[in-house]
């Protein structure tokens, strides 16, 4: 089932390769640079799942999760950190910002088909 995806990362390889990636599964893409156009985005794209790096700037992940959070409709969207940050002190850090799912980069194209196929149509 396709779904609206909101991915935001600041490293451009790194975005249009998996927006090429779910948009080839059928599912309908929003791209964002950074964390502050990804709010932007997400107000007028409405997304389902929202795949968030980390590492952005000058508004990093946990920070645009906390605000995508505070949109009306922010607690439907399923967050998910895509980062190479692993450590167990990030996995909290991503919990207590808001987010559904951590995973570190790289991901496999069955994790994340596997991540949509759980949220609701």
């Amino acid at each position: 089932m396709s779904k609206r995806v909101l991915i935001a990362d600041d490293d451009d390889d790194a975005l249009s390769c998996l927006a090429n990636l779910l948009t080839a599964l059928g599912h309908q893409v929003a791209q964002a640079c950074s964390g502050m156009q990804a709010l932007d985005v997400a107000r007028q794209f409405g997304p389902e799942v929202v795949i968030l790096d980390l590492g952005m700037t000058p508004m990093d992940g946990l920070a645009a999760a906390r605000a995508l959070r505070a949109l009306p409709g922010g607690h439907s969207m399923m967050l998910v950190a895509l980062t190479g940050w692993g450590q167990p002190q990030h996995h909290e850090m991503t919990q207590e910002a808001g987010f559904d799912i951590h995973l570190v980069k790289p991901v496999s194209i069955d994790q994340l088909g596997f991540i949509l196929s759980m949220t609701q149509p």
